[in-house]
């Protein structure tokens, strides 16, 4: 919220000079979060057998395996193969979903009967 009331002689967003330099840079935070959460449900779900929201990899071997398997070939192969090679799907955000979930449904509940309610997601 701005600190007092604006009219649209304000244009906010005009002064966030890296949105005009440089959008490109909120796609590929956007896109680097995607692959944190996938590679994050993986690691905690197949190799650590792990929950998610209690996942702790400091140390592990396997982990670093995995990890250096994945990073290895820097930029001489695709990026979108190496993760589907690695995770066994293509890029997605379901593992982020999945990780918020109990988020959501806690935001739902406490939110119930508002004039906005947080959309169901599949």
């Amino acid at each position: 919220m701005p600190p007092s009331p604006r009219s649209e002689d304000y244009c906010d967003a005009a002064t966030k000079t890296h949105i005009n330099d440089d959008p490109g840079q909120y796609y590929d935070y956007a896109l680097s979060y995607v692959i944190l959460f996938q590679l994050h449900d993986h690691i905690a779900k197949n190799i650590l057998k792990q929950d998610p929201h209690a996942t702790n990899y400091y140390g592990n071997k396997q982990v670093g395996d995995f990890l250096k398997k994945i990073m290895s070939p820097g930029a001489s192969r695709d990026w979108r193969k190496v993760l589907k090679d690695a995770v066994g799907e293509d890029i997605s955000a379901k593992a982020m979903v999945s990780y918020f979930e109990p988020l959501m449904k806690y935001l739902r509940e406490v939110n119930k009967g508002r004039k906005y309610t947080l959309p169901e997601i599949d």
